[in-house]
């Protein structure tokens, strides 16, 4: 056995205990740090000098939620400073929490089971009249989510940039175990027909079709029986 499957197999199995821990139904919503990583590109366009690109996602802890949700409103900071000394490609980085919630789990669900899961990260321009401490910096990390409902509220508004980020590794093994707990999913009835819908004769046309004469107009009279 190779020397470094022992340590793996330990690091499974402390992961796997901390998921137990953290994902129980009782628990309300359960917090997965991450560190975004995003990279400011110069463009040659004479619209536009730089792009932002997000250039990595590293899975942090896991703690469970207590009280709100967090709102992930972070400034990004600089990383390191790229060859030649400038700032125009510098890499930039930003703490923040998914925050699982155990109502949104049908949202995971579906981020799950779509053709692409992603981390949705949406980046937001900084509010001019509140300069950052580095002038390379004009946007920040609005929201980090796994709610595709939630993104498309925002990409319906068209203000944001919103990277999605494959949903793979320890994220994603945690999603599915979180989904596995709270996500249940009501089980299809079929309807059963009304069988004493259509059964009743008494109606106008009832005694008509039970004589076998449907198209017979009504008479309201008796026989004998005068207008006045």
């Amino acid at each position: 056995m190779p020397a470094n499957i022992p340590h793996l197999l330990k690091a499974i199995d402390d992961w796997s205990r901390a998921v137990s821990q953290e994902i129980l139904p009782t628990t309300p919503h359960v917090l997965y740090a991450v560190r975004l990583i995003i990279e400011r590109q110069t463009l040659d366009n004479i619209w536009q000098s730089h792009r932002w690109v997000i250039h990595d996602l590293v899975p942090l802890e896991l703690s469970a939620g207590t009280g709100l949700p967090p709102s992930n409103d972070v400034q990004f900071q600089r990383l390191r400073q790229s060859e030649g000394g400038d700032g125009d490609e510098a890499l930039f980085t930003a703490e923040a929490s998914l925050d699982l919630h155990r109502a949104e789990a049908e949202a995971y669900a579906e981020n799950l089971a779509s053709s692409e899961p992603a981390i949705y990260a949406v980046l937001r321009a900084n509010d001019p009249d509140e300069p950052h401490d580095d002038p390379d910096v004009d946007v920040h990390l609005a929201e980090i989510s796994l709610s595709p409902y939630n993104i498309q509220d925002i990409e319906d508004c068209g203000e944001d940039q919103v990277e999605k980020l494959a949903l793979h590794g320890p994220i994603a093994d945690f999603v599915r175990a979180f989904v596995a707990v709270h996500f249940k999913p009501e089980p299809f009835k079929k309807r059963k027909r009304d069988k004493a819908r259509g059964a009743r004769t008494d109606t106008a046309s009832g005694p008509r079709v039970a004589q076998g004469d449907a198209f017979r107009a009504p008479t309201s009279r008796r026989k004998g029986q005068d207008y006045h």
